[in-house]
């Protein structure tokens, strides 16, 4: 699937509308939490996990750009502690079966203008942002997504759902770009349309803790996704022996209580960053600047080892990666307890599948993801 940014003419015999296998059932109370591509599968499963009475409806994906998953809770309030999603939006309108043509513009304006969950949207906004402005008159803006091939324009699209709110009746709307009380995302999926009004604000992608920063540092919402991954308990021993800024460490402090939290990098101002993020909080927590194929550990003396390893992208190249890999993942399960968790992404499929050939590493479980547009993979290793 492929956005198509102009328009053009399509080969096709006459306009018929186009059923998306199974449509959504828009009702009350439908969140949808975003993620970056392959993670929505580890959102849904925080969110069963974490908020009473929550249930997935289904899932969707804007290729290269976002996983969606389309939920169901009872009251919004919960759903800001989710330390997987990027963003979460309240569903407010829906529309199945729409043709690619430029005649669909006049249905996607009517299903805008007359979108039935605008005004609960709203509401949900202030019980999950307080402080957020809810009166009678409202600034908003419209981000556009398109996905599949149409033949009109992502700014044809934007256009028409803007005229749409503007038709609408239950408020005076206003829009403004720049001063936005309002965001709504829609989003065009091969044939259907969703309407949506952001719940969240950028607080919850970057997180405020995050003030040291580092090249190809994971977001935290992926490094929670990690984290979530090798199934916390209480009593965790959590090593990242390639802790960067200190990320993932940090998210999995949020997730529940540990033991320790142990994170070692080679790289000194990376450990400066760690530092700095972590502060004087999530203790206890050790940081070193250890070699992750000398570890001064013990024998099986950690419960959990959840790391992004190198990519011989940024750092290293593929060639020292086919060297060090074999050695780092022994080191690794030389700390790792019996019924012990490795949790490892990777841009190095290749040299991965290798390495499962020659059974350096065994894993139970794989995740294709996206990480910024680059595909990856995430690997999930037991030891038995």
């Amino acid at each position: 699937m492929r956005s198509v940014e102009r328009a053009r003419p399509m080969r096709r015999s006459p306009a018929r509308e186009r059923v998306a296998p199974h449509p959504v059932r828009l009702g009350p109370n439908l969140y949808i939490a975003h993620t970056q591509p392959g993670f929505e599968t580890i959102a849904a499963d925080e969110i069963a996990a974490q908020i009473r009475g929550a249930r997935e409806i289904t899932r969707r994906a804007v290729p290269d750009r976002a996983g969606m998953t389309v939920f169901f809770a009872p009251t919004p309030k919960p759903i800001a502690s989710l330390r997987t999603a990027e963003d979460i939006f309240a569903l407010a309108g829906y529309r199945a079966g729409l043709s690619p043509e430029t005649s669909s513009l006049d249905k996607i304006r009517g299903a805008a203008r007359d979108a039935p969950f605008v005004e609960a949207g709203i509401q949900s906004r202030v019980l999950f942002s307080p402080g957020s402005r809810a009166g009678r008159r409202l600034r908003f803006r419209v981000v556009a997504r398109m996905a599949g091939e149409h033949e009109f324009r992502r700014v044809d699209f934007q256009r028409v759902v803007e005229r749409g709110i503007l038709e609408r009746n239950d408020r005076t709307w206003r829009l403004d770009e720049a001063e936005a009380d309002v965001e709504f995302w829609v989003t065009m999926i091969d044939s259907e349309f969703f309407v949506t009004v952001r719940l969240s604000d950028d607080r919850m992608r970057h997180r405020d803790y995050k003030t040291a920063h580092r090249p190809a540092s994971l977001r935290p919402a992926t490094a929670a996704a990690l984290a979530w991954l090798s199934s916390p308990h209480d009593d965790d021993v959590v090593l990242d022996p390639f802790c960067g800024a200190g990320t993932i460490l940090i998210e999995r402090a949020h997730l529940g209580r540990y033991s320790m939290l142990l994170g070692s990098d080679r790289d000194r101002a990376a450990l400066a960053a760690a530092e700095a993020n972590v502060g004087n909080r999530y203790k206890p927590i050790q940081l070193e600047n250890w070699d992750a194929g000398s570890l001064p550990l013990a024998d099986r003396s950690v419960n959990a080892i959840v790391t992004n390893l190198p990519w011989g992208i940024r750092y290293g190249t593929h060639g020292e990666n086919r060297k060090l890999y074999p050695r780092w993942f022994a080191e690794f399960d030389r700390v790792l307890k019996s019924g012990g968790t490795m949790v490892l992404l990777t841009a190095e499929w290749q040299l991965m599948r290798d390495l499962e050939r020659g059974r350096k590493i065994a894993p139970s479980r794989t995740l294709r993801v996206s990480i910024l547009g680059t595909p990856a993979t995430i690997y999930i290793c037991k030891k038995s």
